[in-house]
């Protein structure tokens, strides 16, 4: 996703999230003069991005105005090994859509991607597919999830909520046959329907 209008870190091109801004902000004062994403800047003064973090949730707590917390909405994800679907809660919480995918194999670089969409719908949490076996074990397929989420919650600064998503790649192709759906549609489709469908399951569920 290409978006001008997104602010980006100067050494890196990362997209930048509303606390990364906020940061920035208060940086100026130790002389700041560009902008930088928390990973840069950890990187810069040495420090973990957890500490990082930790110091932003800080400034909340302690009740800086530039770290107010935003209304709750909900990107869903559908975690591939080509293609990685997404989809978008409505601003009630109440309705998923799909609004995508990205084409990404490398999970750090697919991150920064996912970030994009987190900064340009202020998503707060995000719902990512967790692929466990059907007998409810978790499986490489699984652990490779929890390892993304991870690196989710480090790139994007939010919470990250691994939901089960057995069948839903099964239902997504059952939708798309239905409406006669063939093809490269089909294929551009099946991972968005997807992360709609997770979201709309973990949206019902609240």
């Amino acid at each position: 996703m290409q978006n001008d209008k997104l602010i980006r870190c100067t050494s890196c091109g990362a997209v930048l999230c509303d606390d990364e801004i906020a940061l920035y902000k208060k940086m100026i004062n130790r002389g700041a003069t560009e902008y930088t994403c928390i990973s840069c800047l950890a990187s810069h003064f040495s420090v973990s991005v957890e500490s990082l973090t930790e110091k932003i949730a800080q400034f909340r707590n302690d009740g800086c105005t530039l770290f107010t917390d935003k209304k709750t909405r909900y990107l869903g994800v559908d975690y591939g090994d080509v293609r990685t679907g997404i989809a978008v809660s409505d601003e009630t919480c109440f309705l998923a859509n799909g609004v995508g995918y990205i084409k990404e194999e490398w999970a750090p670089k697919l991150a920064l991607k996912v970030k994009e969409y987190v900064v340009l719908y202020g998503i707060t949490d995000i719902v990512l597919g967790d692929p466990v076996n059907m007998n409810g074990t978790r499986g490489p397929r699984s652990e490779k999830a929890h390892a993304f989420a991870d690196i989710l919650r480090n790139v994007c600064l939010t919470n990250v909520i691994l939901y089960d998503e057995r069948l839903t790649t099964v239902s997504a192709h059952m939708y798309l046959s239905e409406g006669n759906v063939r093809g490269k549609k089909r294929k551009e489709n099946v991972d968005k329907l997807s992360a709609e469908i997770i979201l709309q399951a973990y949206l019902d569920s609240l």
